[in-house]
């Protein structure tokens, strides 16, 4: 189980609080798990402002997944999510789908990569509000 609470408090006088809470079970090299995430402002503002402020905003979703080694170097993650959100009391379907590798290229270094696709609503307030994509990436050294 993890759960966060975040509160912020921004320089225009707005303020936002954040909850996510997420409860996983692991079977093997699959898991199940339930996420709930909250995100809510005091006000929201003006589109041109540049930023994302819903008065009520709420996405849970139930998540499938496998992560294993396919070599001794190479480590993968595969998930597809289930969700469903509400935005200012309407609700819409939605779901995400993600990838990871995780390669250890020597004994103390090691690369990640990931990808994920969700029609989660975003930030961003122009474009395809609800396709966001997102590549990651990792290199982790230890001393």
């Amino acid at each position: 189980m993890f759960a966060l609470y975040r509160w912020g408090s921004y320089n225009d006088g707005n303020s936002e609080r954040q909850s996510f809470s997420r409860l996983e079970r692991k079977l093997g090299q699959f898991s199940v798990s339930a996420n709930l995430f909250t995100w809510n402002y005091a006000r929201e503002v003006e589109r041109q402002s540049g930023y994302f402020s819903p008065p009520d905003f709420l996405v849970y979703n139930a998540e499938l997944g496998w992560e294993g080694d396919l070599f001794d170097t190479l480590r993968c993650r595969f998930a597809i999510t289930l969700e469903q959100q509400r935005l200012n009391g309407k609700f819409d379907n939605a779901n995400s789908y993600q990838t990871g590798f995780k390669a250890k290229l020597a004994p103390d270094i090691e690369a990640e990569l990931g990808y994920t696709f969700s029609n989660v609503r975003n930030r961003n307030i122009s474009g395809n509000i609800y396709g966001n994509n997102a590549f990651t990436g990792q290199l982790r050294l230890k001393f």
